[in-house]
């Protein structure tokens, strides 16, 4: 449940640190030792940034064609890199198939991103983020089994491969990120936004590859 609607100011005996910390955001007069401090500071910045990762992610692969009446009306200048070669029947069936699995993955990525934050910005408790990203431990391992399950052209298993890694980098980072829930320590956010930041550049490069800019199998 999330503690918006509590008191801040409130003593819970079980956890000093938090209110400590939550008295040293309101009125300055306890300070945090420099290394844990900047530690949050940092985890934060890593969430937020992660964020934008995840999001640019989505928002790129969804995006609509800009107006073409517009594009056709410019000059028309050499191209700076050569065109992407087509995809073949194989390839296509298999982006056709992995992309409902893919969509659910970003979704995920980016919601428990958005937990971290919520913590972070006092918007929810331990109890919030265990709530909100446990469920996304069983959503990560069964896209990983969901995709294991496409059949891959030979010129796209490496790809599926390290997809898989990907999402059990997933998997792990959610696991990782739950633990708050027991101690409150930011190590859990800064170990799980590592391995998140790092699985969301696989993501990015699967999307590069299968999906480029507007594309978005039917």
């Amino acid at each position: 449940m999330d503690s918006t609607a509590q008191s801040p100011l409130r003593i819970d005996a079980r956890e000093p640190k938090d209110y400590i910390h939550r008295m040293q955001m309101q009125t300055g007069s306890v300070a945090l030792a420099p290394s844990r401090r900047w530690k949050s500071v940092l985890g934060t910045l890593a969430l937020l940034a992660l964020g934008g990762v995840v999001s640019y992610s989505m928002v790129r692969e969804n995006r609509t064609p800009v107006a073409s009446v517009v594009l056709d009306a410019a000059p028309s200048k050499p191209s700076a890199a050569p065109d992407r070669p087509a995809l073949s029947a194989a390839e296509e069936r298999y982006a056709a198939e992995l992309w409902h699995v893919h969509e659910t993955v970003k979704t995920s990525a980016l919601r428990m991103t958005f937990a971290g934050l919520a913590y972070k910005m006092g918007d929810t408790d331990r109890a919030g983020v265990k709530q909100r990203v446990e469920p996304l431990i069983q959503v990560f391992a069964t896209a990983r089994t969901q995709a294991a399950a496409i059949p891959a052209p030979p010129s796209r298993q490496k790809m599926q491969t390290g997809y898989l890694d990907t999402l059990r980098l997933y998997e792990r980072a959610a696991r990782e990120m739950v633990k708050v829930a027991r101690d409150g320590s930011d190590e859990h956010l800064i170990r799980a936004q590592e391995m998140s930041a790092k699985a969301s550049g696989g993501l990015l490069e699967v999307g590069d590859s299968l999906w480029p800019g507007e594309y978005k199998p039917n």
